[in-house]
């Protein structure tokens, strides 16, 4: 397991106007986690951290931090789950996968996971790469590009430059509307619960959202699911393996 993430300079830049919670800054709060961390104080620094994400702030370095004293106080699901988060805000860090990958193999389930085909994966590789914020960025980069390439097309009077603005538009109208497509998946994701883990020690699926339905299979604590149709206090279930059930909804916790 890999310790602790340096919360870097980039990641407190919305708390340089100083704004306070209960008469602390998200920056002390968070200076104050990181001490009981590294003191071996996981319970303390856990609450501190919540305070930072109470107050309305959130990084993929926090949610990385609490999946790591999570995992110091051996709460598999908790850590499942906070490393979960993490990876929406920063889907190709290699310590939160290395860490999470850690961690799933101490829970009691081992899923054999149904491989994508190859044209999800190449998908999932490239909106993936970086942060939805980045993808949006990159948009406004290429739609800017764009434009620019649009106006010499437009007002050059030269044959070679209108040739040059209108095949330069081109491109960087095809980069603006697939990083646009990456910026909307990534913000899917962060803002729909797709996912959830199991928080119950044990649980079973069901074959429909009824407690005398047919028991299909049993899921344990820190397995994670992804969420489909729901319906009243059960929701619908499938896992790695491609299995289907239903569930009570308290049995999960969602991201």
């Amino acid at each position: 397991m890999k310790n602790l993430k340096l919360l870097f300079l980039i990641v407190f830049l919305p708390f340089s106007i100083s704004a306070k919670v209960g008469g602390l800054s998200p920056q002390a709060m968070i200076d104050s986690a990181t001490h009981a961390y590294t003191q071996g104080h996981y319970e303390s620094a856990i609450n501190w951290y919540k305070q930072v994400l109470d107050s309305g702030y959130e990084s993929a370095a926090i949610y990385y931090n609490l999946g790591n004293a999570w995992f110091k106080l051996n709460e598999m699901a908790s850590a499942i789950y906070y490393y979960e988060k993490a990876l929406l805000l920063a889907p190709s860090d290699e310590d939160i996968l290395f860490n999470l990958k850690v961690a799933n193999s101490r829970i009691t389930d081992k899923i054999d996971v149904v491989p994508d085909l190859f044209f999800e994966r190449w998908w999932k590789s490239i909106y993936t790469l970086f942060p939805g914020d980045t993808w949006a960025w990159l948009n406004i980069l290429f739609t800017t590009l764009f434009l620019t390439m649009l106006g010499v097309f437009l007002l050059s009077s030269k044959p070679v430059m209108k040739r040059a603005g209108f095949y330069s538009a081109l491109v960087f109208l095809l980069f603006a509307f697939f990083s646009y497509a990456f910026a909307s998946k990534n913000h899917y994701r962060q803002t729909h619960h797709t996912h959830g883990i199991v928080f119950d020690p044990a649980v079973t699926v069901k074959s429909s959202p009824d407690e005398n339905s047919v028991d299909l299979f049993v899921l344990h604590e820190g397995t994670k699911v992804q969420l489909n149709d729901s319906l009243n206090h059960w929701i619908k279930i499938k896992i790695a393996n491609g299995s289907v059930g239903w569930v009570p909804v308290k049995t999960l916790r969602k991201f």
